[in-house]
């Protein structure tokens, strides 16, 4: 019992129910792998590398334990910077920093790859069928529309990543799909959706507030194993001097960053759906909560969305703010 206890409320003071030894790994790797490559003298330009002398002997179990606590403890330490790790990938990047001075460059690398993937999707038109059905014929016209399918499917893919306004793009792709789901989730009802979510959480169901925070520890957790393989690369780019087998630890710490950040992608897509399903149901929670009469058709709906975003971003009195002359309906009113 009271070990349990003890562990209980170690949890809720590392992050609650949010909190899993997932959360303490990407940190955990970075420190253990820069620990390893240290002992095995991977920094020693003179010297061979020896896995041995990092691997533990009978004489190092006491520093074994050492390492694997210091090891949980810098994935603690470092899990607050999981916040910042994530908007880095975004590419929310300071306007004075090195990174500022060339997102001008990547977003508009971006907004070309979204302006030709439109074009492709629009172009490409599947094959006409053959007027003379003889057997080569047939298969040359399947094999066509299976090719011509694919290139319009790849294409609406691509594009679906990125928002059609210029001003929304980001220099990143995880940027772009994050950036994105504000466009196709909220906006198409005319509400902003970092406002507005905030305000329909507790009316949320608790179905979807599970799994939209499961969606978003997913975000996070590969991510943060992007940036953590990122730096083991970093770490073991003097092996590339060795040119041994201590070599490949550089390849394949580079291509697990890649993995990761496709998975970050794909966790970013679908965390799109879940926030689309949000709003189809729990749109209509934001004006009940504010106390304002609920809209009877589309076109009413879509002004009054607006005219409460318009209000939550400008955050001016109420009394003078778009809603002024929109009457109350308190609960309870006839």
């Amino acid at each position: 019992m009271v070990i349990g206890g003890l562990a209980q409320a170690g949890t809720k003071a590392l992050g609650g129910d949010r909190f899993s030894l997932l959360s303490v790994l990407p940190g955990a790797i970075v420190i253990s792998a820069v620990t390893v490559l240290a002992e095995a003298h991977a920094y020693e330009p003179g010297r061979s590398m020896d896995l041995g002398d990092a691997l533990p002997a009978d004489h190092k179990i006491v520093a074994l334990g050492f390492g694997v606590v210091g090891a949980f403890l810098g994935g603690v330490l470092l899990r607050p910077f999981e916040v910042a790790l994530v908007q880095l990938l975004e590419g929310y990047w300071p306007a004075g920093s090195l990174r500022g001075r060339v997102r001008p460059l990547a977003v508009e690398r971006h907004r070309r790859r979204r302006d030709q993937a439109v074009l492709l999707a629009e172009k490409t038109e599947l094959p006409e069928a053959p007027v003379n059905r003889s057997l080569t014929q047939i298969a040359q016209y399947h094999r066509a529309v299976v090719h011509a399918s694919r290139i319009k499917e790849r294409a609406g893919r691509t594009a679906a990543k990125y928002s059609p306004e210029d001003k929304l793009l980001m220099p990143t792709t995880l940027g772009n799909i994050l950036r994105n789901v504000e466009g196709r989730t909220g906006r198409r009802y005319g509400l902003d959706v970092l406002s507005a979510y905030r305000r329909i959480y507790p009316s949320v169901a608790p179905e979807f507030r599970r799994a939209i925070g499961e969606q978003l520890d997913l975000i996070s957790i590969t991510s943060s194993l992007c940036m953590a393989f990122g730096v083991v690369s970093l770490a073991a780019s003097p092996l590339i001097f060795r040119m041994n087998w201590w070599t490949l630890v550089l390849p394949v710490a580079m291509a697990a960053s890649a993995v990761a950040y496709r998975g970050a992608q794909r966790a970013a897509q679908d965390h799109e759906e879940l926030m689309k399903a949000v709003f189809d149901v729990h749109r209509f929670d934001l004006a009940t909560t504010l106390h304002y009469e609920l809209p009877d058709n589309a076109v009413a709906e879509r002004q009054l969305h607006e005219r409460i975003t318009a209000f939550l971003i400008a955050f001016e009195p109420l009394a003078e703010d778009p809603l002024k002359d929109i009457p109350f309906k308190h609960p309870g009113d006839n």
